[in-house]
This record gives C-alpha cells, structure tokens and sequence, in this order.
C-alpha cells in the first residue's frame, strides 16, 4: 500500500521516519518546518517538497499526517489545523510523543477519519539521520482507523507494533528513558570515574562499551533478570561497602550507584538460588549507605 503522507516537524526522529517511510515506497509528499531552513535541509534527505514559515494548504492532500514536534506543540498545531481547516475526512493524524496519547489530537477528532499516537522505541540523537532496522518496536494507542494505518506503516518498516493503554503512556515512556537515555548517563558517569583515577582516555569509552555491549548480549541470551552479574548478585557486601567509599570524593555517582544497587538486589532477589537472608542484608547495608550519604551532604542555600 502507498500512502501520501506530510510530516510536520524537521528534527532527527521526523527526517529519520520521513526517510525510512519514503524508503518504504510511500509517496512523502511534504515535510514542514517553522523555520524554512530546517524543512529544506530535511526534504533533501527525504527526497521531498519543504515548507517553512504557516502550516502549508498542501497537507490536505495527505493520507496520513505525521507530528514529529515537541510534546508541548502537538495539540496547539492540532488547534491551528483545525482553525485553518488543514485537513480532510479521509485522514488519518498521528503524531510520535511517547508520553502523550492520540487524545492530544481532540480538537481533531470530529474531522478526520482518525487519530493515533505512535512512539518508536529507538534512539534518535539530536541533529542525526539515524536509520530505523527491521525490528524496531512502536508503542501505539489510538482510535480505529488510526491503529489500522499505523499498523500498515510499522509493517511497511518491518517493525513491531505494541498496544500502551492510554493511562499508561507516561510510566511507558520513563521506562523508555531509563532503559535508552540514563543507560548512556550511567555510561558517562563510568567514563568519569575512570578519567579521574588516570586510565588513559583514548581507552575509557571503547573498554565501557565492550563491557556494556557483553551485559546486552547476556541479557539478549539468558533474560535480563538471569544475566545480572557482580558482586550483588554474589552476595559480596564487602566489595559493595567498598565500592560505596572508594566514590566518597563522587557523591552524585555515589547516589547512583547506590540506588541501582537497591535495584540490583531487588532484581537479585528473583532468581533461583538467591539466599532471602543476604538480599535483606545487602538492602540494609545500601540503606545505611545512602542515609550516610545523604545526611552529609551539604545543605542547600537558603532562597533569602
């Protein structure tokens, strides 16, 4: 199936979907931008028409409308559309925000034949062409007519589609976040622990990623819960009581590593063989670490 599909919003997850849908083999009929330059630039890697400044007449042609804007954007642009009558009964509205759900597109809703919200589970840094592989999945939500094309064009990407209610879209997308945006926090907080104690920083990022790039590989192979490994999963308080003062100099990275150590157990906890008594004991120990280490934190400045 060919769609004609318009694209509002130029930043790296519309000009990567813009160009993997056109890919595809459908007909991309427009891509638009505020700002004329970043329309322009899109569309030549697209391989479409750009539009820059007021919402385009030409959207009334579409298919399907994709919103790849910011959260805070998408219901003002669905209140201009519908105040300039830039849309037709057989459309089908979408936009990408993985915390919001198609209710975002309401003043929509009694003109176009649908609407959807369509989230894909993929890393798009800022400002990058990233490309989009078979498999990637898509948390989708909305109603009939909306669910029905987006299905067509996840399939078209050769991608996975899951159903988030609406009431959980926002929990969906903190999970999103912690499993995408703070691993790579927890990446650099590495990277500066071991710039700091002397390890030669040409080496850092590379020996971080192997090891990272192993934990992946075991989770893809045994489950994430069975490939946790380390000293909590051993049960070895004394390295985690070392590991905690040996980060006195480093308290946000203390307070992280921490509170993923409280995760650890309770992860721990689950697998088969894993000693009740030594799971309480290490949320003891972590609990009397983070108490230490928050009660000596200095105290913030008063407002007066």
């Amino acid at each position: 199936m060919t769609d004609k599909i318009f694209i509002i919003g130029c930043g790296a997850v519309g000009t990567s979907l813009g160009k993997a849908l056109k890919d595809a083999g459908n007909n991309v009929i427009g891509i638009y931008d505020t700002d004329p330059l970043n329309a322009r630039n899109a569309a030549t890697i697209i391989g479409t028409e750009a539009f820059g400044g007021a919402l385009p007449s030409r959207i009334r042609d579409a298919d399907m409308v994709l919103l790849t804007v910011t959260d805070s954007a998408i219901e003002s642009v669905a209140e201009q559309a519908k105040g300039e009558e830039l849309y037709s009964a057989t459309q089908v509205w979408v936009h990408c925000s993985g915390r919001l759900t198609s209710a975002a597109l309401e003043p929509l809703c009694p003109f176009v034949a649908g609407t959807g919200s369509m989230h894909p589970a993929w890393a798009f840094p800022p400002k990058t062409l990233t490309p989009i592989p078979p498999g990637v999945y898509f948390a989708v939500e909305g109603q009939r007519a909306g669910t029905e094309v987006m299905a067509q064009r996840i399939q078209e990407l050769h991608g996975n589609a899951v159903f988030v209610p609406p009431e959980a879209r926002t929990a969906y997308h903190a999970a999103m976040v912690m499993a995408s945006n703070y691993m790579v926090v927890l990446l650099a907080s590495a990277h500066g622990l071991l710039k700091g104690i002397g390890v030669d920083p040409e080496q850092i990022d590379p020996m971080l990623l192997s090891l990272s790039e192993s934990a992946i590989f075991r989770a893809r192979r045994l489950g994430i819960g069975a490939s946790l490994s380390g000293p909590i999963r051993r049960g070895d308080m004394g390295v985690v009581e070392d590991h905690v003062r040996a980060l006195a100099n480093s308290p946000y990275e203390k307070a992280l590593y921490i509170a993923a150590g409280k995760a650890a157990v309770k992860l721990a906890a689950t697998q088969p063989g894993y000693c009740p008594d030594t799971a309480v004991t290490l949320s003891e120990l972590l609990d009397r670490l983070a108490y230490e280490h928050w009660s000596r934190m200095p105290p913030k400045p008063s407002a007066d």
